[in-house]
């Protein structure tokens, strides 16, 4: 089997071995057809066109591979400074719970995560969170089953939630010992247009149907967030976004949560079929993995109101 080692000296051999080949046929036309007198000049002449011909491509590629290096190399320096900085911020990215709350009904949201994604836009505003889902999918989390486990004290799954009917009771024993299904809240009350809209499901135990309606006193505990457009931060390709849960009756801050977002392409994309942002890394590391990230650290301040969970394995027999 022939080795890269010896295919690359096959590969030299011949390149060259071609190019002496055409000296020596360029040698023997000139001492067969040109008059005497002349064949040293047209052969010297016939050989240095060859030999353009073979060196002048070689040259072009490597001033090419010199160039592309250095072009990598500024992209290189490029990375490591601005990985630098998101490191940096990074040390003060996560969760800062000041306060739990349990046996909690129902959330306040004062503002919603939108649905379109602008992930080629350097300064889009929500790139903080890329890829969090928005609209109506932002306010469903709230409301979603989601699973506990114990063996990793979290939630299961990234702590995503999920909207299929809460199953029966696990397969097996271990099964039991290990995982737990949580409902989260019973409804989100959204600010929308100067007043509040309360959704929730119709059947708590089977999320298939959401309603709607128009209510005065919206629940005491509010999620807000803030998309932070820092200008230096940017020109880096870092974003930011804040979360917050408040409890409005007494005006306490219940619990605070940071995010960064980095793009190591700087704007470069890798492939031509994806964006920008969303080939971005987030920390804290797990958001990557999340498609409700606010969801997720609102939980671990306000604990929902868990349901009897007898009622749930009923009401799924007799769907």
């Amino acid at each position: 089997m022939i080795t890269p080692e010896e295919l690359f000296r096959l590969i030299f051999l011949g390149y060259w071995g071609v190019m002496l080949v055409l000296i020596l046929a360029m040698w023997l036309l000139a001492w067969k057809f040109i008059p005497k007198g002349n064949k040293w000049w047209v052969g010297l002449l016939g050989t240095l066109t060859v030999v353009l011909m073979f060196v002048l491509p070689m040259f072009k590629q490597t001033v090419k591979a010199k160039e592309e290096n250095k072009v990598q190399e500024i992209q290189n320096e490029k990375y490591l400074a601005a990985k630098a900085v998101f490191d940096e911020r990074c040390k003060t990215a996560g969760y800062k719970i000041y306060k739990t709350v349990e046996n909690v009904e129902g959330v306040t949201l004062l503002n919603v995560w939108p649905d379109e994604k602008h992930y080629e836009d350097q300064m889009w505003e929500y790139a903080g969170l890329p890829k969090a889902f928005g609209g109506d999918s932002y306010i469903q989390g709230f409301l979603l089953w989601r699973e506990w486990d114990n063996q990793i004290n979290d939630y299961n799954y990234h702590g995503n939630g999920f909207s299929s009917s809460k199953r029966s009771i696990p397969y097996n024993t271990d099964e039991i010992k290990r995982y737990k299904r949580f409902n989260s809240y019973q409804f989100a009350d959204v600010l929308q247009n100067q007043s509040y809209q309360r959704y929730q499901f119709k059947d708590l135990y089977y999320l298939n149907e959401i309603a709607t309606t128009t209510i005065k006193k919206p629940s005491r505990y509010t999620v807000t967030f803030e998309t932070q457009i820092i200008p230096e931060d940017r020109k880096i390709w870092i974003a930011t976004t804040k979360a917050f849960v408040k409890d409005s009756q007494t005006d306490n801050l219940l619990g605070e949560a940071t995010w960064y977002s980095f793009h190591g392409g700087q704007g470069v994309k890798k492939y031509s079929t994806t964006g920008i942002w969303d080939r971005a890394r987030v920390c804290p590391d797990i958001a990557n993995a999340q498609d409700g990230p606010i969801q997720y650290f609102v939980l671990k301040v306000l604990k929902p109101r868990q349901f009897i969970q007898e009622n749930t394995n009923d009401n799924r027999d007799k769907k």
